[in-house]
């Protein structure tokens, strides 16, 4: 299975070191802050990043380019995270633009599919769901997409809605092989090594994308543990 490791805006030089030696030997796609990428490039793990600029390149201080961060060895680039929508008021052009850029350099996009509370409540045709996978550019050969409830990222929660999340992996599913998209399907929200299990039941899915578990070892190598079983 998947297991897509985001560690957001955490950890220091010193602490980057040690993690990197932890999951050096795991089956994994790493997602570090930009200037920690340079670390991580001597395990088993696949290297990504947590973000792209939607602009190739140019005069646009702070951002940085798909082709730079292929030049460091990124494999995979997450895309569209709530985070980014929240704080940074990013529209689903903007994924749509990020991706391509991504794509045109040879890299595999990591795509989240938000949902919030009020759209599991009142969006019973899951149309929000539909409006986001339609940022998909036509010409991607590979990708993984990651649905992620809004109220459970970041969290650690073992009272999930196991239902809902079959019902809207299904509806991904049925997405992506109606556009003959070759995607893997993964889930984040909520993941701890008390529901792991459960959450390997899920149907079609392909994996999980953990943050508040990643950062702690002990957690992580239980749920890496599970996977592998």
């Amino acid at each position: 299975m998947i297991l897509v490791l985001n560690l957001k805006m955490n950890l220091n030089k010193n602490s980057v070191i040690e993690y990197e030696n932890f999951i050096k030997d795991k089956n994994v796609i790493v997602l570090p802050q930009y200037p920690y990428l340079v670390f991580f490039s001597r395990g088993s793990y696949h290297l990504g990043s947590q973000d792209v600029s939607k602009y190739s390149k140019g005069s646009f201080t702070g951002e940085v380019c798909a082709k730079g961060l292929k030049g460091l060895g990124v494999k995979y680039v997450l895309v569209g995270h709530y985070e980014r929508k929240k704080y940074f008021n990013e529209t689903n052009e903007d994924s749509n633009l990020k991706m391509q850029n991504v794509i045109d350099n040879g890299m595999i996009p990591i795509y989240c599919v938000n949902q919030t509370p009020e759209d599991k409540n009142d969006d019973k045709e899951l149309k929000n769901i539909e409006e986001q996978l339609e940022a998909i550019p036509n010409n991607v050969k590979y990708m993984i997409v990651a649905y992620e409830p809004t109220w459970l990222i970041g969290a650690n929660n073992d009272e999930l809605d196991i239902a809902h999340v079959d019902r809207v992996i299904t509806k991904i599913r049925e997405y992506l092989m109606e556009r003959n998209i070759n995607a893997s399907i993964i889930y984040g929200g909520g993941i701890s090594p008390d529901n792991i299990n459960e959450l390997k039941k899920l149907n079609g899915n392909d994996g999980f994308i953990i943050s508040s578990s990643a950062l702690e070892q002990e957690k992580l190598e239980t749920i890496y543990s599970e996977l592998k079983k």
